[in-house]
């Protein structure tokens, strides 16, 4: 999925998307009375990589329900719902049949998945992490 691709999901959700300062973030999903709004911080978001994570990272709180108050401080919550967002962008970013399809042509490392699909490394570990506790990697 490309940074096109997801926009147009946005859009196509009706998930305003715009350009606010948030200290310590670069982005946040914000659902107020059935309202969803997606608050970017371009200044802080350098690369195509990063926009692409952190849009899909906020997609995934929509997609997964993965709310917590703004001013939450129940950390297990957090660590809930960020899981859960993460897990989102993570899977829609490097699908197990594109892994597959990648690790089969020869691509041997996160490195080289993930230049290939244009996202981090970290990105395309957790996927690989998550596809292989679940057995969804079985026929590799």
């Amino acid at each position: 999925m490309n940074l096109d691709n997801l926009y147009n999901l946005a859009e196509k959700e009706k998930i305003k998307i715009y350009n606010w300062y948030i200290e310590n973030a670069n982005g946040a999903f914000i659902n107020i009375d059935k309202i969803n709004i997606i608050a970017l911080n371009y200044n802080e978001i350098n690369t195509y990589i990063e926009e692409k994570e952190v849009l899909a990272e906020e997609l995934g709180h929509y997609y997964y329900d993965a709310f917590y108050p703004f001013y939450c401080d129940n950390k297990q919550l957090i660590s809930k719902q960020e899981y859960r967002a993460n897990k989102w962008k993570c899977t829609n970013l490097v699908t197990k049949e594109t892994l597959k399809k990648l690790i089969n042509a020869g691509f041997n490392t996160s490195y080289e998945i993930a230049d290939k699909l244009n996202v981090s490394k970290k990105t395309v570990e957790f996927a690989y992490n998550y596809y292989k506790e679940n057995n969804q990697l079985e026929d590799l």
